[in-house]
């Protein structure tokens, strides 16, 4: 094929080694930023063996201190799109737990549920690592135990013993009261008789 076919100019010795040098300059260009890594320590790290530091102030997976809490609602009703559930049994003062869910499916980690709890007892936590095949994982029961603490079962139990003996001992003086009365009327009865 002819030059005029191709429509191509011939190259010049001056312009084969232009292009030669242009490869070369912009070949460097590029390997100093890999020369300069390239004697440097690794900053990989081999993850899950190795974790990365996670800033103090990361929104991660929630963690529930139940000992302080106090099952006022205000988080599950400070979440904007209801995934947080809590299911209790009060025994007067003291909370029998059934379940404390967040459905990480819906959850949106604003930290929204942190802010009004009155006993602080909710908290974002560092955990993000959170991969599963099966979806009804992402409903978790931030619960460390369910029932009763053993501190509250004890409190529980002395307060239905004061209870009773509460009730005894105002069983005992109605009793008392009643019988005084009584006595008080025999007593005004045979006053009235020996006026006869």
């Amino acid at each position: 094929m002819s030059q005029e076919a191709t429509g191509r100019k011939p190259l010049s010795v001056g312009d084969y080694f232009k292009n030669i040098w242009e490869t070369v300059t912009s070949t460097v260009a590029g390997m100093k930023i890999t020369g300069r890594y390239f004697f440097q320590k690794p900053i990989t790290i081999q993850y899950p063996d190795e974790m990365m530091v996670v800033p103090e102030r990361y929104r991660g997976i929630h963690y529930l201190e139940q000992d302080k809490c106090i099952e006022c609602h205000a988080c599950e009703r400070a979440c904007p799109i209801d995934c947080i559930t809590m299911e209790t049994v009060r025994h007067g003062k003291e909370l029998e737990w059934i379940s404390f869910t967040v459905d990480y499916q819906k959850c949106m980690f604003c930290e929204l549920c942190v802010y009004p709890c009155p006993a602080d007892c909710i908290h974002m936590g560092t955990e993000f690592a959170f991969v599963t095949e099966d979806r009804s994982e992402l409903n978790l029961d931030l619960l460390s135990y369910k029932g009763m603490s053993r501190d509250a079962r004890i409190r529980k139990t002395e307060a239905e013993v004061k209870k009773a003996a509460k009730e005894a001992a105002k069983k005992a003086k109605a009793e008392a009261k009643a019988e005084q009365a009584t006595e008080e009327k025999g007593t005004e009865g045979e006053g009235d008789s020996s006026d006869a």
